[in-house]
């Protein structure tokens, strides 16, 4: 969209955010799209209920001769709505749907060249297009009224915006828009001191957004020149040299959108470049509170713990994890970092990063940290240990779930309930008997097309979060480990047979001895118990459904968890 003509600056000041009383009704919208998609809306911002009985609409056949196809309006028009008339040959639906009148008048069959006007009894009040000329004004274009303009017997471009061919986004709607923009955030990066970027809540009117008049910093800082281009919602300000970590107003009078609302004395406080925070800790702790758009430093040094980039698998964007040195508990330490692009092949699981700046966001509930200042970041070359926290899945599932986000932590003695091999990015159920949880593979990681584990192992990843619960995924194979010795007891050698069974579960223990078992269900919860048993003793599992159950046996010189199939 972009305006014609060079008044209207000082129109969209005059009728700011104020509703305006026009003199009688207008035309607020006139659209020539293509084939038969045509339409003008008629607006009353009278100030009372306008009889349309007393009006018609004309039009003016290729710049010659008088208006004619007189089209005759009936109906009361409601004040502050519109009335729209649409071809009835039109073939788009958002334009029909939006008509107060589908009609074959030859008045809604005009062209480029061909002048509309609004006349009452035979007086003319309103125009758009220039009379008696055969040149193509308006063809294959949507026109709207500037708000508060006219009307005008005679046709004034100054009072009227230019949208693309079949855009009937504003059809039905004149007058709903008499807000000035705001300012939506202001963003700046320290690597470059002479520039920042306003960003507003809609697109601007180009002459006015690019007026350095319109803007001013405190602080000692200046504007020296402003830069915008049609459809942007946002313009680059080159300033005189702002100082990072240093608080500045911009304050904004004049700036205006397409329908002339003009801003006066909106003001935005923002931090140039960056605000320090000591560590991730403090970082994820302004979760509920950080300003959109606002870099954040990380004084203290971080270690990577995961790198998920495309690695082959087509992918054109790198993930990294991070978590504060010489954090004791990964758990409200850690950050994932969205979009690593230049540094991504220079990290690698341990590097340890200074001067990390970035901003901060919340998507879909996950925490992370986003727009990633690469040239400030400084990659050490120093390696350093990675801390792994040891959660239970009662904890990832309990109220406290949120703060584990991104954090590197290890689960001991889970069953898949899944077999076969691991896909790209595919979510499986893991248990520890009492509770279940979401195994979720990557884009990436050596363990991709590895058998599912059969036995109880234990696991490490990185946390995510989707449909508000935990989720943990992996980086490598190590990361899905051998059997697991739970609460620190030995793993039993123990014979299970047969194995899938249709009944009975036969168990031996290679050192025999008094044993007890317990069955769980892999979705979480126990199912059956039995106390004191023997080896070689048979359990009935014909009570149960079809599927999948960790059965553990517990003895006094040790532990086992094994997948068993009922059938």
């Amino acid at each position: 969209m972009f305006i014609l003509g060079s008044a209207f600056l000082g129109l969209g000041m005059a009728f700011a955010q104020e509703s305006v009383t026009l003199s009688d009704l207008i035309i607020s919208e006139y659209v020539e799209g293509s084939s038969y998609n045509k339409a003008i809306e008629i607006y009353n911002g009278t100030g009372a209920d306008v009889d349309l009985s007393a009006y018609t609409l004309q039009t003016q056949r290729n710049g010659s001769g008088e208006y004619g196809s007189a089209l005759a309006l009936e109906g009361t028009l409601a004040n502050g709505l519109t009335y729209v008339i649409v071809n009835s040959e039109c073939t788009n639906s958002d334009l029909t749907d939006a008509a107060d009148l589908l009609t074959g008048s030859q008045a809604m069959n005009f062209n480029g060249n061909d002048p509309v006007a609004l006349f009452k009894g035979e007086t003319k009040i309103d125009e758009v297009g220039v009379f008696g000329s055969a040149e193509n004004w308006g063809a294959e274009v949507t026109l709207r009224r500037i708000y508060g303009t006219g009307p005008s017997a005679t046709y004034n471009a100054e009072e009227w915006t230019e949208a693309d061919r079949d855009d009937f986004s504003d059809v039905g709607s004149y007058g709903a828009d008499i807000e000035a923009p705001s300012i939506r955030m202001v963003t700046g990066e320290a690597s470059d001191p002479n520039t920042i970027m306003a960003h507003f809540t809609e697109t601007l009117d180009s002459l006015s957004a690019v007026t350095v008049s319109n803007y001013t910093l405190d602080n000692g800082a200046t504007i020296d020149s402003a830069i915008y281009q049609s459809g942007w919602e946002y313009v680059v300000l080159k300033t005189s040299a702002l100082t990072a970590g240093t608080e500045y107003t911009l304050t904004i009078n004049g700036v205006t959108d397409a329908a002339g609302n003009a801003m006066e004395n909106e003001t935005y406080t923002f931090t140039f470049g960056y605000i320090d925070v000591e560590n991730l800790a403090a970082l994820n702790a302004l979760r509920d509170s950080y300003v959109e758009g606002q870099a954040y430093r990380i004084t203290n040094p971080v270690v990577v713990t995961a790198v998920i980039g495309s690695f082959g698998s087509g992918q054109s964007t790198t993930n990294v994890w991070v978590q504060d040195q010489g954090c004791e508990t990964t758990v409200g330490h850690s950050m994932m970092l969205y979009r690593i692009e230049e540094n991504a092949s220079n990290l690698q699981v341990g590097s340890v990063i200074n001067n990390l700046v970035g901003q901060l966001t919340v998507y879909n509930d996950l925490i992370e940290m986003t727009y990633i200042d690469e040239a400030s970041m400084e990659i050490t070359g120093e390696t350093a240990d990675v801390v792994v926290t040891t959660v239970t899945i009662a904890e990832l599932l309990g109220e406290n779930a949120q703060s584990y986000q991104n954090a590197l932590v290890r689960i001991n003695g889970v069953m898949f309930a899944d077999e076969g091999t691991f896909e790209t990015n595919t979510s499986y159920n893991i248990s520890d008997g009492s509770n279940t949880m979401v195994f979720r593979t990557n884009r990436e990681g050596s363990y991709l097309g590895m058998d599912i584990p059969a036995e109880t192992v234990d696991v490490i990843g990185y946390i995510g979060w989707y449909g508000g619960q935990c989720q943990i995924s992996p980086r490598m194979r190590e990361d899905i480990g051998a059997q697991s010795a739970n609460e620190g007891m030995a793993a039993l050698e123990i014979s299970l047979f047969p194995n899938p069974t249709d009944g009975d579960l036969n168990i031996r223990l290679q050192d025999g001895g008094r044993f007890d078992v317990n069955v769980y269900a892999v979705t979480g919860g126990q199912v059956l118990s039995r106390k004191g048993l023997e080896s070689g003793s048979t359990i009935d599992f014909s009570s149960l459904a079809k599927g999948v159950y960790v059965v553990e046996v517990k003895a006094a010189q040790g532990v086992s968890r094994s997948k068993v199939v009922v059938r």
